[in-house]
């Protein structure tokens, strides 16, 4: 029968000879399934692909043999804790820039005066003559210092006010 098959898919057979063939894989199947293999044989000798995998027959052949996985119940979070938690945040972020404003010696220094020399005996205490070509000097310098232009009279005020002592 093998023979039979062999030469039907090689063209070989005489026209009453392949009739009888197919009759006989009509009613035969393990003929049918000789056939099926030979095709397989001939189709991997010539290279081609194989157009006929079922493939979602498959798939749904292998997942049905997978055991069921059940998820655990998703647990439900308590509704208070969420804003209880930003409440907390935000009470904690409020209490660190309050901390790093209000905590000692967060404060720029005070500028310091220069140290007076300690009169001693016979030293005679200096005062300083303030001129007013001196003022303008003074102004003009703070006006061009690398430390900013003068903003407003902010920086007039500061040389202004040195007059008094």
């Amino acid at each position: 029968m093998k023979t039979r098959i062999s030469a039907l898919m090689d063209g070989e057979l005489e026209a009453h000879e392949i009739a009888d063939t197919f009759t006989e894989l009509r009613r035969s199947e393990e003929m049918r399934n000789q056939w099926c293999d030979c095709q397989l044989i001939g189709a991997a000798l010539r290279d081609e692909p194989d157009l006929s995998i079922d493939v979602a027959a498959r798939v749904m052949a292998a997942l049905e043999l997978e055991p069921t996985v059940i998820a655990p119940a998703h647990r439900r979070t308590d509704t208070w804790r969420r804003p209880l938690m930003a409440l907390a945040a935000s009470a904690a972020g409020v209490a660190v820039v309050a901390w790093l404003a209000l905590a000692p010696g967060s404060e720029l220094a005070p500028a310091r005066e220069p140290a007076l020399a300690s009169a001693k005996q016979g030293a005679v205490a200096v005062r300083a003559q303030s001129t007013p070509r001196l003022q303008e000097y003074l102004v003009a310098h703070q006006a061009y210092a690398p430390g900013g232009a003068m903003i407003g009279g902010a920086r007039n005020i500061r040389t202004v006010s040195g007059e008094g002592r």
